[in-house]
């Protein structure tokens, strides 16, 4: 697998859900609601013998305006959810592509997340990427 196509590719597979900005990179800038592919937090290579496997962990933030608690909820949780025409587990595990075998959103975090100087309610979703060693 390459760096560059896993992170075109989960950002592809974002672009399917109607409304959301996003970007296969991290920015300095945030148009909300918008999701960014991260860096990988994990490249793992020879997860089998002769680099057959390789195994990339990597986050995808989606963040979001609100003006209160109520809409900050009601913005996240449509990403959140498991399934739906808004889901970021939905659209990233149903992506079809030669660039992975297997992507699977692992779980979502609330955070707080700060991009130049300026704080946004967000949601980081993990992502486990498996795929074949070059």
């Amino acid at each position: 697998m390459r760096l560059i196509e896993i992170m075109d590719g989960l950002g592809t597979a974002c672009g399917v859900i109607s409304g959301l900005r996003v970007t296969p990179y991290p920015e300095n800038r945030v148009n909300p609601p918008q999701a960014m592919v991260s860096y990988p937090r994990r490249y793992s290579y020879d997860e089998s013998f002769g680099n057959g496997t390789e195994d990339v962990e990597l986050s995808v933030v989606v963040f979001v305006g609100g003006r209160d608690a109520g809409s900050v909820r009601d913005a996240l949780g449509v990403y959140v959810d498991g399934i739906g025409g808004t889901s970021i587990k939905q659209a990233i595990e149903s992506h079809v592509t030669t660039v992975w075998d297997i992507a699977h959103v692992m779980d979502a975090e609330f955070i707080i997340a700060t991009v130049a100087g300026v704080e946004y309610q967000s949601a980081m979703f993990r992502v486990r990427v498996l795929g074949k060693g070059k």
